[in-house]
């Protein structure tokens, strides 16, 4: 499918927010509401856009840690991958270059979730050709899925019933299949549907809560970057002084649009930042642009090759 400057636009505010009315994207597009709705549709069906989902502070839904592996593995040992990628904890596997071929994005709820992961890559690398990985944890959040993690109350309870909205709204197109999102109504259709006996305005009020207490942190849409015509990723870890990584991070980094997520680190190069671009020469001038802040001192680079998983958050422990 051609992919047009209208189709871009569209996909740019549901990115930013995918709960925004049609009313509004259609003012600010030039056309009228059914045509905005017959675009995301053809969106959809062609695979582009893959279907609505929040952002979430996966701390405060119980994930205390974000672990960041990267895997050195053979050409000839493809069941690492396909083991990675069956791993609810891992959220994003990357096929990378440089010295390690895979790079993936793990969530975990504890000490004990991430010791029971840890032992399932000993056990499967101990049978791989290089057994040779690297752990490195991501000590505080500063931007997720494009949106900004910012600094929230730490006392929100949830309890079951939140935790089953959480998990419709980020799996949604597991309940329904449809490229919007989904309304109050249908989610406390759902709840119902799953035993939890809720009343619609209770829904908006739990909804409500997460959202000010920045459980959840935004609405998006999760997108083919590749069939979009993206077809550029990388990880770019970048060295401040280290008193400055925070100022670099909330004031200049996190603003930058290419930049999609963006982790603090304890290694010397104390920020993780992950990119997406249309091509390298986007990526040139993005780099060019990230040395303007005479803060950033050095910046090293591993480009995404393949995207092989990038899905929401699972909720259960593995």
């Amino acid at each position: 499918m051609a992919v047009n400057f209208q189709d871009t636009k569209i996909l740019n505010m549901l990115l930013m927010d995918s709960r925004k009315p049609l009313t509004e994207i259609a003012e600010k597009v030039g056309l009228s509401r059914f045509a905005v709705k017959k675009r995301i549709e053809k969106l959809f069906k062609e695979d582009i856009l893959l279907g609505p989902t929040v952002i979430i502070n996966s701390s405060l839904v119980g994930f205390r840690r974000t672990v960041f592996f990267e895997f050195k593995t053979n050409p000839h040992e493809p069941w690492l991958a396909k083991l990675l990628e069956k791993t609810g904890s891992c959220d994003l596997l990357d096929g990378i270059t440089g010295d390690y071929s895979l790079f993936a994005r793990f969530r975990l709820i504890d000490d004990e979730h991430f010791n029971s992961v840890l032992k399932k890559i000993d056990d499967a690398m101990a049978q791989s050709v290089f057994k040779k990985y690297r752990a490195v944890n991501a000590i505080y959040t500063f931007k997720e899925s494009g949106s900004v993690i910012k600094t929230v109350r730490k006392n929100l309870k949830l309890d079951e019933t939140d935790f089953k909205i959480l998990d419709i709204l980020l799996n949604q197109m597991e309940f329904v299949n449809t490229p919007l999102p989904v309304t109050t109504v249908q989610l406390t259709g759902l709840l119902r549907k799953f035993g939890f006996k809720v009343s619609q305005p209770t829904v908006f009020q739990r909804l409500a809560r997460m959202e000010k207490n920045g459980a959840i942190v935004g609405n998006t849409v999760r997108v083919n970057w590749d069939r979009l015509g993206w077809k550029t990723g990388a990880i770019v870890r970048i060295k401040a002084d280290p008193r400055m990584y925070d100022y670099v991070a909330e004031k200049y980094l996190a603003s930058m649009s290419e930049i999609t997520d963006l982790y603090r680190t304890g290694e010397e190069y104390g920020l993780l930042a992950i990119i997406r671009v249309q091509d390298l020469a986007e990526y040139n001038a993005f780099l060019l642009r990230l040395y303007d802040s005479k803060d950033v001192i050095d910046t090293y680079t591993t480009f995404v090759l393949e995207q092989r998983k990038n899905s929401p958050l699972s909720l259960k422990k593995d």
